[in-house]
């Protein structure tokens, strides 16, 4: 994914200036400067192969020439100096004021993880620190990048400040190295930061070296991402840690209100036969929690029990048929795997569309897979807004949105489940189902 942007104006130019300068005036220097760099990114070196495209080396190209401009060494004039401070001093070329700042800020801003949670298409952005939960939101200004980000993509980049000009206001934009990751490369690559940032703090290191270590790494996780096997993506669910499988039960119902005279005198279940029962549990983090959905099925005899994973399932299956005796009769049990799907699909949106042997959904009509996804999707995510999501920091929804920077987080998150939905919609022909449900859960807006 290629996300660079246009620069329009000279601060930004100053990268150019300062390779192109650095590379006629010392390319020894500087040639060995890169090279040493690449073999830090890639230690087994650029002999065992770079298989890149033209549009990966040129990426790699840009992000190595702007970390060398505010990280990196060269030898030059008898002695190995800092390049940053080298181009800032009289012996460094002619910049302007700008181009100056630019430089300057390089080296202040450093690289971090961000997550996109809105994008404003040929206008710009809105990032959150990946790293930070509390930092503010960033809306950055970024023209050519927002053509083709999506929301909840995870992106290593510098945010730096331009100011005011004639006509303008001072505002946020990216600098001209990005670093984005896959979605099946972005866990691997925030445990190894969250490793080295962990490390350089239990080693008591200086606030600069243990930034330096985080940012290698950065660079680092970001490059493997062409060189590294693909992992096959892990979906487990967050209340139990296990593997997502989303298993639904199909019943008849002989007797109604023995059902409901059933369900009522459980202290654990919540709801009615017009809306549906949830049995609930109250977890260690005193989250409250679903551990079986019981919905009204498509005709008037029919119930739909609902569980997040098998074990749920199999012990939801037994507690429900227990209580329920002779007023039920199973039918079959309808099964979807979200990984075998994102492994046939690539997509990690939302939930796919069911599979199983009650469920045919290549006979059905485009409206009609829609509504049955739409059933899916509002199972799935019953109790959302209350339960713990590891993308939020582990806190719910409801308690992320009462800060700013959760706000923004959760509202990424909604933008990165309806972006994955429109994807798969469009790829199977059929409408987009709304996530409004969930916006409205929560009573916030976009």
């Amino acid at each position: 994914m290629n996300i660079h942007p246009l620069r329009p104006h000279d601060d930004e130019d100053a990268v150019g200036v300062a390779i192109t300068w650095l590379a006629e005036r010392h390319r020894k220097g500087w040639r060995s400067a890169f090279g040493a760099l690449l073999d830090q990114w890639r230690p087994e070196g650029p002999e065992d192969g770079w298989q890149l495209d033209e549009d990966g080396m040129t990426m790699v190209s840009i992000n190595a020439g702007e970390w060398l401009i505010a990280r990196g060494e060269i030898h030059a004039r008898g002695g190995l100096r800092e390049i940053n401070a080298y181009l800032l001093s009289r012996d460094g070329p002619f910049l302007t004021p700008g181009q100056r700042d630019w430089i300057a800020q390089l080296r202040a801003r450093p690289l971090r993880l961000h997550r996109v949670t809105d994008v404003r298409p040929g206008e710009g952005m809105t990032l959150v620190d990946e790293l930070d939960l509390d930092a503010e939101p960033r809306h950055v200004r970024e023209i050519s990048g927002s053509r083709t980000a999506t929301p909840g993509i995870l992106l290593g980049a510098r945010i730096m400040q331009v100011p005011g000009r004639a006509g303008t206001d001072a505002h946020w934009e990216l600098s001209g190295a990005l670093y984005p990751f896959s979605k099946l490369r972005e866990a691997s690559a925030l445990t190894h930061v969250r490793h080295v940032l962990a490390g350089a703090a239990e080693l008591k290191l200086h606030d600069e070296n243990q930034r330096d270590l985080m940012e290698m790494e950065i660079a680092r996780s970001w490059l493997d991402q062409w060189f590294g096997p693909i992992p096959l993506p892990r979906i487990h669910d967050a209340s139990t840690g296990e593997p997502l499988l989303l298993v639904t039960d199909h019943y008849r119902v002989r007797d109604a209100a023995a059902l409901a005279g059933a369900l009522a005198a459980q202290v654990d279940v919540e709801g009615d036969a017009r809306q549906g029962w949830s049995r609930v549990i109250e977890g260690g983090d005193g989250a409250r929690r679903s551990l079986t959905s019981i919905n009204p099925g498509h005709e008037a005899d029919r119930i739909e029990v609902f569980h997040r994973t098998q074990r749920l399932a199999d012990e939801g299956r037994a507690w429900f048929e227990t209580l329920a005796g002779l007023a039920v009769h199973h039918l079959t049990r309808e099964i979807t795997d979200p990984v075998g799907d994102l492994t046939r699909s690539g997509n990690a949106g939302a939930p796919p569309a069911p599979q199983g042997d009650s469920a045919n959904t290549q006979s059905l009509t485009p409206e009609a897979m829609a509504q049955v996804i739409e059933q899916v999707l509002h199972r799935h995510y019953a109790n959302w807004s209350d339960e713990a999501i590891p993308a939020l920091g582990g806190l719910t929804p409801r308690k992320a949105i009462t800060t700013p920077a959760g706000l923004e987080r959760v509202k990424g998150l909604l933008r990165e489940y309806e972006d994955g939905e429109r994807l798969q919609s469009d790829a199977q022909g059929r409408p987009a189902v709304s996530f409004q449900f969930l916006w409205d859960a929560l009573g916030i807006v976009r």
